[in-house]
């Protein structure tokens, strides 16, 4: 365990903590910030450079690079990444992630070239990488602890090597009793415990009985007046299946109260033994079947659009990608999911075809996205008249919509690759292109009069991955996929992104849909299917940004937000076999 950072140390690394935001440890940052930066000017070594010459901006950059070019590997690499330090630029130059200008994305690459980064410093082998979760609340913070210590050049916890073999179940003050909460924090538990409760439809009585615990001592729980043990926060989180909700804000606002009781990092490092894929994909198939809405009798009707929402009404779409999804975990329909799948063939509109909850009727896109999953369960169900109801269905909002595009492109290869309607949609979408200096690539849409439209990296990628499983692609597609391919391994802001889909009503109302793309499992999907190996850069940094958004609790994909939408999970899914995939074809070559 380690010792509290004296006074001065922890100064430094609580100013570290602040200036690792946004672009990190920047000289034109450091002379615009509002910050205090006392705690660094008035070090020694800084106080050094700056008689030297340097300016204080100039002195606090390379003092803290020489400090931290001392420290051992993997506490170096993660301040390195942490403050965008710049240390592995010449040595890594295919990872300029690491230095991006938003901290979310230098912990995506981090994380996604963590074993190369070891094999840079020379540190064989690598230790397990940490969850992001993980490397967010404790490894960046025992790294900036001893880069502290080093700058400060104090007495204090020898810098070691970062140990990511397992968690410990309680951080402990010194004295080996819990830090104690704030008022504050112990508000914060008791307002989110309240919301899963009644989320969950449990009062405090039943909680209590399920739990054995008095009634009263819930009830100080949920008003603020007291915080259960981590064992009890475990307990209560697994009863109200939260998902981790409860027990990871318990730990972390139990973590807050530590580092401000000592005024330093936590005790030593921990995260999570590295899962192998194969364990993920066991633990997800394990949560999605946890997340199935039910008939009184246990039966299965199929998936809510949000996980968080046990037994919501289950709908065609996300039921649609939810089969999707366990027929990729487990390569054939369970028995126990068999009337989920006769419930979603029967549940086709009167005139045929599929659309979402906000929809008036069916749409392409919804209709596409059913009989995707129909085709995977029964590859010799007759689906031509859905088809052609999906066919029916485009006009000029569907051939202005890239999305629409390529879910029914995807759909028509599979189920009638040589039809006319596969043809019309490869045109479609090749016409969906617009310019962008040499390059023709895809805009969210290609409505009339846009005024310079963006070229979007979820929508590119999306046709690339339609394209590229065309059947015997004309030039003019594999033009297309190249140019389009190349331009999306030069990308590195793979953040989600979202659209709104209008449509005008004969009665003159407008329906709406609101959709999300999984940008990053999007690039994968498409840089794998036109050839590149999983070890290309492009598609692990790729695979990195997938993993960012694990909720390992969950054992599922979460937004932004903190929704769990299904279909989040299917692309990752998806993603993941294909780039592992790829990485199996490469290494039989060998």
């Amino acid at each position: 365990m380690s010792e509290p950072l004296d006074p001065v140390a922890a100064g430094v690394a609580s100013l570290l903590k602040s200036l690792r935001t946004r672009t990190g440890l920047q000289q034109d940052r450091l002379a615009g910030t509002e910050l205090p930066l006392d705690a660094l000017t008035g070090l020694d070594r800084v106080r050094g450079l700056m008689t030297a010459g340097l300016t204080p901006a100039q002195a606090i950059v390379q003092a803290v690079r020489e400090a931290a070019s001392s420290l051992p590997p993997t506490l170096l690499i993660v301040a390195d990444a942490s403050l965008s330090l710049e240390l592995n630029r010449e040595s890594l130059p295919e990872a300029a992630e690491l230095y991006a200008p938003d901290l979310g994305r230098r912990r995506a690459a981090l994380l996604a070239s963590w074993d190369r980064l070891h094999q840079v410093q020379s540190a064989q082998p690598a230790p397990p990488a940490p969850s992001p979760r993980a490397l967010r609340l404790d490894v960046e913070t025992e790294a900036l602890g001893a880069l502290a210590v080093t700058l400060a050049g104090t007495a204090g916890p020898r810098p070691a090597e970062v140990d990511t073999s397992a968690r410990p179940r309680q951080r402990t003050s010194p004295a080996g009793r819990a830090a104690p909460l704030p008022a504050a924090e112990k508000r914060v538990f008791g307002t989110e415990l309240r919301k899963v409760l009644r989320s969950r439809r449990r009062t405090v009585e039943d909680a209590a009985a399920a739990l054995n615990l008095s009634p009263a001592e819930i009830r100080q729980w949920q008003t603020g007046k007291d915080f259960p043990s981590d064992e009890k926060a475990r307990e209560l989180d697994e009863y109200l299946t939260a998902r981790g909700t409860i027990y990871g804000l318990a730990e972390e606002l139990r973590s807050k109260a530590v580092r401000a009781t000592h005024g330093a990092a936590p005790p030593r490092l921990t995260s999570a033994s590295t899962a192998t894929l194969l364990q993920v994909f066991d633990n997800v198939a394990h949560a999605l079947r946890g997340s199935l809405s039910r008939e009184a009798d246990g039966t299965a009707q199929g998936w809510p659009r949000d996980l968080r929402q046990l037994g919501a009404r289950a709908t065609n779409l996300s039921s649609a990608f939810g089969l999707q999804t366990m027929l990729l975990l487990e390569g054939s329909l369970a028995a126990d999911l068999v009337p989920v799948a006769t419930r979603l063939k029967e549940g086709a509109s009167p005139a045929g075809g599929y659309g979402a909850l906000t929809q008036r009727e069916p749409r392409p896109e919804g209709t596409a996205t059913v009989l995707q999953a129909l085709h995977r369960i029964d590859g010799t169900a007759r689906l031509c008249a859905q088809l052609d109801t999906m066919k029916a269905n485009i006009g000029d909002v569907e051939r202005s919509r890239p999305y629409i595009l390529t879910t029914m492109l995807e759909t028509s290869r599979q189920l009638d690759p040589d039809s006319e309607l596969t043809a019309d949609l490869i045109r479609d979408l090749l016409d969906a292109r617009r310019p962008y200096g040499d390059l023709l690539l895809w805009p969210e849409k290609v409505e009339p009069l846009l005024v310079s439209p963006a070229p979007s990296i979820a929508h590119t990628a999306r046709a690339v991955r339609a394209l590229a499983q065309v059947e015997q692609p004309s030039p003019e597609v594999r033009a297309a996929l190249e140019q389009a391919a190349a331009w999306l391994t030069g990308q590195r802001d793979l953040g989600n992104v979202s659209e709104n889909i209008d449509r005008l009503l004969e009665d003159g109302r407008v329906e709406e849909l609101y959709t999300r793309h999984f940008t990053a499992a999007w690039v994968v999907k498409a840089l794998v299917s036109v050839g590149l190996p999983a070890s290309h850069p492009a598609v692990s940094t790729a695979i990195g940004w997938i993993w960012s958004s694990y909720n390992e609790p969950a054992a599922l994909w979460s937004w932004n937000n903190g929704d769990l939408p299904i279909w989040m999970t299917y692309d990752a899914v998806d993603a993941l076999r294909l780039a592992s995939l790829a990485t199996t074809f490469q290494r039989s070559r060998r």
